[in-house]
């Protein structure tokens, strides 16, 4: 899956399968960059019957526009994209989101 994040700046975003024991259906949401590669989020089912998503809040972030529910993976991917889009559309957010990030590696 493929977004845009501003003018110029392509990103991908993909899921990565956690693999443990107790998650039988949860993926880590990964960004590629030319630089590497950051986890952002997860989505996965919660508490064995409620598929959710959320975006990793390293830095502060509205709780409304970090996480949500869905009705399988494919929404919640559709959703976590969209709020990825809204939040990284300012260049700020996501230099302060990625700088973060760099720091915890």
């Amino acid at each position: 899956m493929r977004l845009i994040a501003h003018p110029g700046t392509s990103m991908d975003l993909y899921l990565r399968k956690i693999i443990h024991p107790q998650a039988h259906d949860n993926y880590r949401v990964v960004l590629k960059l030319d630089e590497g590669e950051f986890e952002i989020g997860s989505i996965g089912i919660q508490h064995r019957a409620v598929w959710a998503w959320g975006i990793d809040t390293v830095i502060s972030m509205r709780t409304l526009e970090t996480q949500g529910e869905g009705r399988d993976r494919r929404d919640c991917m559709r959703q976590f994209t969209a709020a990825w889009e809204r939040f990284a559309a300012g260049e700020a957010n996501l230099t302060e989101f990625l700088n973060a990030k760099r720091k915890r590696r």
